[in-house]
């Protein structure tokens, strides 16, 4: 691939997207190390499952090539219409059982993960940025960090996110509250609690979290704590 493969249309803490002009878009980790190959065969996974991802192209060292789906993201869509916070969270839940429906192959689990029961895919940051309303219906797509483990750390995973993302203004902060409050009930309860502060931890080690964010994360395992 060239350095410069066509317009950056989007750039994550992990990632660059450029347009490649032919319908499809090329997503460069700046990191070596991430491994490309096992991200496309788990969307490819999933995709023969009926989930709804981009499809891959190809992949090259640090580069993978996919579908451009057209359309706003989730988040964007909450910013021009908030009246859709409760609709959407719902969304996001049933998008997230739906993929917990689908069983970790052998290949996606950690050596240390215990085979003696099934485990479901996951995503391991479903969250309205990473959901394309696209005009077929909504897709999921940044499978950077997916893997194969019990559902209740995705949905835990999620709802820590969409708790502690930094919002600035006091209506962003109801919205907040209105959506991760609506998420949870949704995705269930106990099913949530019983991860969260594992998911906390999880979230903690990631290095892209911001520091604003670990504080709210921080603050939310010490609750999580308390109530367990």
């Amino acid at each position: 691939m060239t350095d410069e493969p066509g317009p950056l249309i989007a750039s994550g803490r992990a990632a660059d997207v450029f347009d490649l002009g032919d319908g499809t878009v090329l997503r460069r980790y700046r990191d070596g190390h991430h491994d490309v190959d096992l991200e496309a065969r788990i969307m490819g996974l999933v995709a023969e499952h009926g989930y709804p991802v981009p499809t891959v192209h190809s992949v090259d060292g640090n580069d993978i090539v996919m579908d451009r789906i057209e359309g706003p993201t989730m988040m964007e869509s909450l910013a021009a219409s908030p009246w859709k916070m409760v609709p959407h969270a719902r969304l996001l839940a049933r998008l997230q059982r739906r993929l917990a429906q689908i069983e970790a192959p052998d290949w996606l689990l950690a050596d240390t993960a215990d085979r003696s029961h099934a485990h479901s895919v996951l995503h391991l940051d479903m969250h309205p940025m990473n959901v394309i309303m696209s005009p077929n219906g909504p897709v999921v797509i940044d499978w950077t960090n997916a893997a194969g483990g019990p559902a209740g750390f995705d949905a835990a995973i999620t709802y820590v996110e969409v708790t502690t993302f930094g919002v600035e203004s006091s209506a962003d902060r109801v919205g907040q509250w209105l959506f991760s409050r609506t998420f949870r009930r949704s995705r269930g309860r106990r099913l949530v609690d019983a991860y969260l502060e594992a998911a906390c931890e999880h979230r903690l080690a990631d290095r892209n979290v911001l520091p604003d964010e670990r504080i709210a994360i921080a603050a939310l395992r010490k609750k999580a704590r308390r109530t367990s």
